[in-house]
């Protein structure tokens, strides 16, 4: 073994439980063992702290006072620094709803990134929140700008994911739409996740686009219809149709403000961790203190304000997407809701890498698997992140 990194006295937070403190090996961005005694290149004492395993975010639009639609490769690497300075070792760029011209430039911003930045083995990916999505007047809009809204076009997705060129690895809809189950289907087949999200559908029309290839439900319970009467007819929703079906997924917004804690215990009852993954949903504010700022591209953006915790649209009638970090999510779900840390780590790591297809990889401190990690003291603040088996310390 070459380049050993030994993180002693560790609270390693398995997929089994908690551990003692111990000794955990890395060797050539590997974890290689996992209480292990011996000696190594190099040390680092966690002094009891808590090991987990790096934070995997599927849902995040920017943070540090960037946002990904700003369609820079500055802009991407100033957002993924932020969120990796909090413990998220994974990354999904999202773009807001856009044009389609905006959309290619997000895309385009990426791949410049991705050959730039050492940052880019953070974001393997992007994902693409929109535009096809119910429309203005609808609850089911929130902070996704009305104007750009659009029915499914599969010659426009042809376009885009020939710009993807491999990176679109998530799109959201509204399964509702004329063909929406149509798109679900043509993503199935070239390898995309297609998720629900900004819907005011019945639980008969969300049932079909899941027969259809509709896999995810985007921001679970927000802009995210559910029981209720339509013209004295009572429809189930989205959220109905989606716990009778065991295989759909869902991700929550786990910044204490989205979702409440009987929610959150009601998902896990009906879904199971293994079914749950905790999201940002993260804006240009994330890991800032900033009071105001654009949801999207600073040029096409939608004005937000920070209030309670969280950001609005200015009229109040909305959220505008978080101003989370992954770690205070944990905090959220751990200290102030009562989740265990195994299962806390499940939700904010494992699940979200399984969904995305890299759990024999990430998601979890297992041997063999990729040295991404995360040491944080007893009130779960980070200490240390480790990427790759490395130290980061902001320099990438």
């Amino acid at each position: 073994m070459r380049n050993t990194l030994l993180i002693k006295n560790a609270r390693a937070v398995l997929p089994t439980g908690v551990s003692e403190p111990l000794g955990v090996l890395l060797s050539d961005g590997k974890i290689q063992a996992i209480g292990y005694e011996g000696s190594a290149d190099r040390e680092l004492d966690a002094k009891g702290g808590y090991l987990m395993a790096g934070f995997v975010d599927i849902h995040v639009h920017g943070g540090g006072g960037a946002d990904f639609m700003d369609a820079t490769p500055e802009a991407f690497a100033q957002a993924t620094r932020t969120h990796l300075a909090h413990g998220t070792t994974l990354l999904y760029p999202t773009a807001m709803s856009a044009t389609e011209e905006d959309l290619a430039d997000f895309i385009r911003a990426y791949h410049s990134f991705c050959k730039e930045s050492p940052l880019s083995v953070c974001t393997p990916g992007v994902h693409l929140e929109g535009p096809y999505f119910a429309g203005a007047g609808r609850s089911s809009s929130g902070a996704q700008p009305t104007a750009v809204l659009r029915l499914p076009d599969l010659e426009e997705a042809e376009r885009l994911l020939a710009v993807g060129n491999g990176a679109i690895l998530r799109w959201d809809a509204a399964p509702e739409l004329p063909g929406a189950c149509e798109f679900a289907a043509f993503l199935k087949e070239r390898g995309v996740m297609t998720a629900v999200g900004h819907t005011d559908a019945t639980a008969e029309e969300c049932a079909k686009g899941y027969g259809a290839g509709f896999s995810h439900v985007t921001h679970f319970y927000n802009a995210c219809s559910m029981h209720r009467k339509r013209e004295q007819t009572v429809y189930a929703g989205v959220v109905e149709a989606t716990y009778l079906d065991d295989a759909v997924t869902v991700e929550l917004i786990g910044d204490g403000c989205h979702i409440p804690r009987e929610d959150v215990f009601l998902a896990l009852k009906i879904k199971g961790a293994e079914n749950v993954c905790i999201i940002t949903d993260g804006t240009r504010l994330s890991g800032t203190s900033e009071k105001k700022g654009k949801l999207g591209s600073l040029k096409a953006g939608q004005d937000v304000i920070v209030e309670d915790g969280v950001a609005k649209m200015p009229d109040r009638l909305s959220f505008a997407g978080s101003i989370a970090t992954m770690d205070r999510c944990l905090r959220v779900l751990t200290l102030k809701y009562g989740v265990d840390l195994p299962t806390a780590s499940v939700m904010l790591s494992l699940t979200p890498a399984k969904r995305m297809g890299v759990d024999k990889q990430k998601g979890s401190i297992e041997i063999s698997k990729d040295a991404d990690l995360v040491l944080l003291d007893s009130e779960l603040s980070v200490q240390q992140v480790i990427l790759g088996g490395e130290l980061y310390e902001g320099a990438l």
